[in-house]
């Protein structure tokens, strides 16, 4: 099984994807747009509120992709992580499916009850399909997520027991991490899960429908450190093969030192990054396990 090609994606009209699709065709549309200011009064506040997690504690298991890794798992349009070895477990996403999602979780041996706070990137069908079954299990766990989801989600979900953060400005999560804050798209906002660690930041996307860049450059003003890892869907399914490699070169300079793609980055830019930063590139999908202990520490050269 290949990750679906923009080809693909296009034929098939998928509602999901409707709104990136058209926005992508319109010249200053699509991934990106002018983003709030950070400020960095709060941000050196919350850094120093921030514990830096150990890279040898951390690691990300890929609970829901439409890009295949362990074959035994089931792909689907959408995504989900696991985040572990911080303060708090943490569930990034949801998927789209609940039952697909819970025969994930089923083959990776994870029990919703180890839960301690989810995190929704934005609300896109993709990404909150799990969400009341993760509720079922643990009615009041708390769950992030930005202000322009809407008001009936919300509403839902605090009936059925859960505790909403909401985030505007850039915000602590946990003891170890922290949100990138409400970042603009218009395609749909977001925010991103930022860990500060020992080694630099890592930085977990969903969809990365303010663009992939513009979120590094966010968490390095946040964090003031250079960038560990970048992972998750960086949304250049729509993107030209020139328009990605300028991206991931852009990357490089900022200094990312090791990205793991997936979801809606499309297989082209899969495979541009892979040649970019050649061993620095992780292979990602449904059922991949990333030890951040396991990735490359050293600094990135720009040339």
């Amino acid at each position: 099984m290949q990750p679906i090609t923009r080809r693909e994606m296009i034929k098939q009209g998928s509602r999901l994807l409707l709104g990136a699709s058209a926005c992508s065709l319109i010249p200053g549309f699509g991934s990106g747009c002018s983003q709030r200011q950070v400020d960095t009064e709060l941000a050196v506040r919350l850094m120093q509120d921030t514990q830096k997690a150990k890279i040898d504690d951390i690691r990300f298991t890929i609970l829901y992709d439409n890009v295949p890794y362990k074959k035994s798992l089931r792909t689907d349009w959408g995504f989900s992580c696991l985040v572990e070895g911080l303060d708090r477990t943490i569930l990034f996403d949801a998927g789209r499916y609940d039952d697909i999602f819970l025969s994930n979780l089923s083959n990776l041996k994870v029990d919703l009850a180890q839960i301690d706070e989810m995190f929704l990137s934005h609300d896109h069908p993709d990404h909150i399909g799990g969400v009341m079954r993760v509720l079922a299990a643990q009615s009041e766990i708390n769950i992030s997520l930005v202000e322009s989801f809407p008001s009936s989600f919300k509403r839902l979900v605090e009936k059925l027991g859960a505790n909403i953060r909401e985030t505007d400005q850039p915000c602590l999560i946990s003891g170890n991490c922290l949100s990138t804050g409400e970042m603009d798209s218009f395609v749909k906002n977001e925010h991103c899960l930022i860990v500060p660690t020992d080694q630099g930041a890592i930085v977990l996307t969903g969809c990365a429908h303010p663009g992939i860049v513009e979120i590094v450059e966010q968490t390095k003003i946040i964090t003031n450190q250079e960038i560990l890892l970048v992972a998750g869907g960086f949304h250049l399914l729509m993107d030209n093969a020139s328009s990605i490699r300028k991206k991931a070169e852009r990357l490089k300079r900022l200094g990312v030192r090791n990205v793991a793609p997936s979801h809606c980055s499309g297989g082209e830019a899969i495979g541009i990054l892979a040649d970019v930063f050649g061993s620095r590139f992780l292979k990602s999908g449904a059922g991949r396990v990333l030890y951040v202990n396991d990735l490359d520490l050293s600094p990135v050269s720009s040339s």
